[in-house]
């Protein structure tokens, strides 16, 4: 399961990014991480943008981005 098969406020674990070196090191910049707890808030333009929480910083990912981020829902 990705970020892109959550349902708004449903919270998950990340359980692995799978992305290039400079995308992963970003999202660890903004606590998206292997462990790391997320929450989707909401999703615009059909699905193309999902914005996220994790710990206090809310996030907005393209769709492409979303697709790398493997979660476990909680």
């Amino acid at each position: 399961m990705t970020v892109c098969d959550l349902k708004r406020g449903d919270r998950a674990v990340v359980l692995k990014v799978e992305l290039e070196p400079p995308a992963r090191e970003r999202l660890r910049a903004l606590n998206i991480f292997t462990g790391a707890k997320i929450s989707l808030l909401k999703t615009f333009a059909f699905k193309k943008t999902f914005l996220v929480e994790a710990k206090s910083a809310k996030v907005a990912l393209g769709r492409e981005i979303a697709e790398g981020i493997r979660v476990w829902r909680t």
